[in-house]
């Protein structure tokens, strides 16, 4: 009879722990990059907001952080196995929380049908053990682009070509005559990221050997010494030797180039992901660009004899994950399923002009910013997407060797601090000791 009795003071108390719990329900932690970009917050609040209304009694508290103050504090929560949150904002800057087993396996729970495949594929990669999985939804999908100032160049007697593109060599004359006009020719701004120095390079890179050859370099199958690469890396730096980059480069945060391109106007373009928008297109006492700023938008350069025509890399860059020991995993789940939904794809890319990996349905898509879509749909016109980006040759590089890319392609080449025969003479020690 005792054990009877306390048997059932047993599930009596269960079941008032389920029953409270349920009345009361809980309030799920979800930490996010875009601590300044109000468009990409908005559409946030809004997942927010369908979330809420679908579980009634439950609640989501969302945290904003600049990436680089929240990835830090992010591991050292994730190391300590508690303090971390039960949704957040991931991306291809720490590749290695996946191996840590600290992202759910996203495999069921999420209506993938309204999910691009390539944003599916992209983050189904080996977690623990080895296991394939999709860890995360793509909420951004960004290509890497080259907007000017059309009133600059305009000044300067550039004149575009019709399809955007600049041979190598008339390229090198538009960057002479911003210079000469006393601007640089790039806004690019390296203090507080690994990878504002990369676009071009990158891109001149993509155009000269095309995306097959460009993912064999990164991963090493290629040689950092072919003529081609060498050719690419010598072009570069007589860019660098005649002034392209701002002195203020390695001073100057990525939320200050924004400014610096186009409230400043102290650059003729700036090589940037198209989540250029996000930051810009905001009011601009809230550090968005001048209500009559003239955006252009280019294809980066062609070298000679290029195998790259029409290439530009894109990635899935802004993601959600949700954490895998969370104690609302279920729910969790729910939040970052909410997101499974064209009218959300709709929405973000009408608010920030930003491609997405969630489906979208264009017809639909009611934007503001509508002149800006048309633009770069008219610029990609005939672009040929490659599934890398350079903030996810990342996830194409051994670990050592993206430490050697970044501090020479981030540092040391545009601060003049290597040649470029010296800089591949690294690249390639680099690639040979960490096959």
């Amino acid at each position: 009879m005792c054990r009877m009795t306390r048997w059932l003071v047993l599930v009596v108390c269960a079941l008032s722990v389920a029953l409270n719990s349920a009345a009361y329900g809980v309030d799920l932690k979800w930490w996010s990059h875009w601590a300044i970009e109000d468009n990409k917050k908005f559409v946030l609040f809004e997942v927010k907001k369908r979330f809420e209304a679908k579980h009634p009694g439950n609640t989501v508290t969302i945290t904003f952080y600049e990436k680089v103050n929240m990835f830090p504090v992010l591991r050292a929560a994730f190391t300590a196995g508690s303090g971390f949150p039960d949704v957040f904002y991931y991306e291809a800057d720490v590749p290695e929380f996946i191996p840590a087993g600290w992202l759910a396996d996203m495999s069921t729970g999420i209506r993938w049908e309204n999910i691009e495949p390539s944003a599916k594929a992209f983050w189904t990669r080996p977690g623990p053990g080895g296991k394939m999985a999709p860890w995360a939804i793509a909420v951004e999908s960004a290509s890497d682009e080259l907007y000017y100032n059309k009133k600059m160049f305009k000044q300067l007697g550039i004149t575009v070509p019709a399809n955007g593109v600049f041979t190598a060599e008339q390229f090198k004359d538009v960057v002479g005559k911003c210079i000469k006009s006393g601007v640089a020719a790039f806004a690019t701004g390296t203090s507080d990221r690994e990878y504002p120095a990369l676009y071009i390079p990158s891109e001149l890179l993509l155009g000269k050997i095309g995306g097959d050859e460009v993912k064999r370099l990164v991963r090493g199958e290629l040689s950092w010494k072919d003529p081609r690469v060498v050719e690419v890396f010598r072009y570069y730096r007589e860019l660098i030797d005649m002034g392209a980059y701002s002195k203020a480069m390695t001073s100057m945060t990525l939320a200050e180039s924004h400014r610096y391109f186009h409230t400043d106007q102290k650059a003729c373009m700036f090589p940037v992901s198209s989540w250029y928008t996000g930051r810009s297109f905001v009011p601009p006492e809230k550090g968005g660009q001048p209500k009559d700023f003239e955006l252009g938008m280019l294809n980066y350069p062609m070298m000679k004899d290029g195998k790259g025509a029409n290439q530009k890399y894109i990635g899935y860059q802004g993601s959600l994950a949700v954490a895998a020991k969370g104690p609302n995993l279920a729910l969790a789940m729910e939040v970052a399923n909410t997101f499974a939904d064209p009218e959300i794809g709709n929405l973000w890319t009408g608010k920030t002009g930003i491609q997405t990996g969630i489906k979208t349905d264009v017809p639909k898509i009611d934007s503001p910013i509508k002149w800006y879509i048309d633009m770069f749909h008219q610029v990609n016109r005939n672009t040929k997407w490659q599934d890398i980006a350079v903030q996810t040759f990342k996830l194409n590089m051994k670990p050592e060797m993206w430490e050697v890319w970044v501090s020479i392609l981030n540092q040391g080449l545009p601060n003049k601090l290597v040649g470029a025969d010296e800089a591949l003479d690294k690249l390639e020690a680099a690639r040979l000791k960490f096959k």
